[in-house]
């Protein structure tokens, strides 16, 4: 690996157990020694012959009726091979909505609330999400009476995709975050990796929790540091956990309840940081499902009730500005 800029070899060929072939993807962001670096390109022409139909994209959309399916929903897409590239919870106007899908039902369908948007990677993508959604028993099964049309939106044409990706992942589709009664829970690097943000997802909303703000986000080394400050000299993995949060996309959630309490209510909920340990004394707890060990410990929850909104305005206030 070559950087230009101060003219020197900044990597030789070597094994990096972080990363794999999954996470290689055009437009994808990874930390590589603390650099993170963006896939911009096909190194050559026979890689490119080999990854492209690999890694083809979708958009799916969870349209409000299966709000609280949508889980389980991309759980279910997941266990199918799709790998989230992108997500975002938005909700669209009437005019964003036709401008996505064009006039007509569909677009009124997706302009009524909250949405949630993915973008979905695997070999031949449209297709084969297209094909799930015509037929998959198990996808009826989680939707139960609900028809596919009112609960999901899957793009119908490659030549659409990336126009509508690009539309719906850019600054003119805001965030819904409300910055009100609120926690912030980040699905960490390893959890994405393993497949757990439909698992995530779905403990949450069954616990009776609402999702208000939800987006993907790849962050360097500067914004983890600032992120997780209040840890620094508090924690001795301090470091480990800044360098993980750079290792791949996180997911930030927006949590709350009407309920007083919402930090500490989600917090207990969570676990210990540490799921070995909650897999002793609380089996139950979030992290004792997903988590690895003390850093790779499946997600972040706030920990001080004074940073609840704090930490959802790091996410969907200051970094979108940053954007």
């Amino acid at each position: 690996m070559y950087d230009p800029k101060n003219r020197r070899t900044f990597l030789k060929k070597c094994r990096y157990e972080s990363i794999s072939l999954k996470d290689l993807y055009l437009g994808a962001k990874i930390s590589v020694y603390s650099r993170l670096l963006t896939v911009v390109s096909y190194g050559d022409d026979f890689t490119r012959r080999m990854l492209q139909k690999a890694s083809a994209k979708t958009l799916c959309i969870i349209k409000a009726p299966a709000y609280e399916s949508s889980g389980k929903i991309l759980d279910c897409l997941i266990q199918q091979g799709f790998i989230v590239t992108n997500a975002k919870l938005c909700n669209l106007k009437p005019i964003q909505a036709a401008e996505l899908v064009g006039n007509g039902e569909e677009a009124k369908s997706l302009a009524i609330d909250n949405i949630y948007a993915f973008e979905l990677s695997c070999k031949d993508a449209v297709s084969k999400l297209n094909e799930i959604c015509s037929g998959d028993t198990k996808l009826r099964k989680i939707l139960s009476k609900l028809p596919v049309e009112a609960a999901l939106y899957a793009a119908s044409s490659t030549s659409d995709v990336q126009k509508q990706l690009d539309f719906i992942f850019s600054k003119k589709v805001a965030s819904v975050a409300t910055f009100n009664n609120c926690t912030t829970c980040v699905i960490k690097p390893q959890a994405l990796k393993d497949g757990y943000a439909g698992v995530v997802i779905d403990s949450i909303l069954n616990e009776g929790y609402e999702i208000s703000a939800l987006e993907m986000f790849r962050l360097d080394v500067d914004a983890a540091k600032e992120f997780l400050e209040v840890y620094d000299t508090v924690v001795p993995h301090y470091s480990a956990m800044v360098k993980h949060l750079t290792e791949g996309p996180v997911i930030a959630m927006e949590v709350r309840t009407e309920k007083e309490k919402t930090v500490n209510l989600f917090r207990e909920f969570i676990g210990p940081a540490d799921p070995v340990v909650a897999r002793h004394i609380r089996p139950h707890t979030l992290r004792a499902k997903v988590g690895k060990d003390k850093v790779k410990n499946g997600v972040h929850c706030t920990d001080l009730p004074e940073d609840g909104v704090l930490e959802s305005e790091f996410f969907f206030d200051i970094l979108q500005k940053a954007k």
